[in-house]
């Protein structure tokens, strides 16, 4: 694999005074197998993109295929989600690892998308891209969650918005607010979550649910299914009402916290 470019410039996160700028320089190591330095620069010169000559590799010649995009999104990934959580780890540097390794026993978590996401001011503006979900969702569904299992079962929240932005859900019992220091970081403890309550379109809390595997769930306006997330051991992954919840995933989550006491 050619080695990747993960620096990126972006002006909204720092004009919006996000907590985490998403430049992604310092997150990752190269990979062992990876191609990088001037026999990188070379292959890129010598080399056919795929998409520019399909049959150049017939020819003798070296392609390059290129991956771009979301494509069909987690469609053909589903049942790797151990072996990218592995290669993931594997790249990732030992910082950040050590980082979430400190975030032990992670037993509800919940991730809260702002920055970029707009605020809301009717329910029928939820099913819009890029809608913040109310924080009283949050707040409800874990109430819910905890009703079911009988526990004031702890929970971590992981958002780019600010202590001032999630007030109304951290002064929810038992609930504390995580920063890593990293993206990266953030994702790999929401990752560890027996439970998650995720963020309605967010590629962020779908990739939580992916690596973690556990039963997940966001808001009725913008479900997961958009991302073609299947969970490799069946577990609930879909929207959630807080006033008619899914038994479903109410049953799964008592049977998880059974088999895995939290930390209460």
């Amino acid at each position: 694999m050619l080695s990747p470019r993960w620096s990126q410039l972006k002006i909204g996160p720092t004009l919006r005074g996000e907590t985490d700028r998403r430049l992604y320089f310092n997150l990752f190591k190269p990979g062992a197998d990876e191609v990088r330095g001037i026999k990188r620069l070379r292959l890129q010169m010598s080399s056919k993109r795929e998409a520019e000559d399909a049959r150049a590799a017939e020819n003798g010649m070296t392609v390059v295929k290129v991956f771009t995009g979301e494509q069909d999104r987690f469609q053909t990934l589903n049942g790797w989600d151990q072996f990218l959580h592995n290669e993931l780890r594997a790249i990732t540097k030992e910082r950040w690892l050590r980082a979430a390794e400190r975030v032990n026993n992670v037993s509800i978590g919940i991730h809260v998308r702002m920055g970029d996401f707009s605020p809301t001011e009717s329910d029928a503006e939820l099913a819009l891209p890029q809608r913040r979900v109310p924080l009283s969702w949050f707040a409800d569904s874990l109430r819910v969650i905890r009703e079911a299992v009988g526990s004031s079962i702890p929970a971590i929240v992981v958002s780019d918005g600010n202590e001032g932005d999630l007030r109304d859900l951290l002064k929810e019992e038992k609930v504390s607010l995580v920063r890593t220091g990293s993206a990266i970081g953030d994702l790999l403890v929401l990752a560890k979550s027996k439970s998650l309550i995720a963020s309605a379109g967010s590629s962020f809390g779908a990739w939580a649910a992916f690596l973690g595997q556990m039963p997940s769930i966001t808001h009725a306006s913008q479900s997961f299914d958009w991302f073609n997330l299947k969970n490799r051991k069946n577990y609930y992954v879909g929207a959630f009402d807080p006033t008619s919840p899914d038994q479903l995933f109410l049953d799964q989550v008592r049977r998880v916290f059974s088999e895995q006491p939290a930390n209460n």
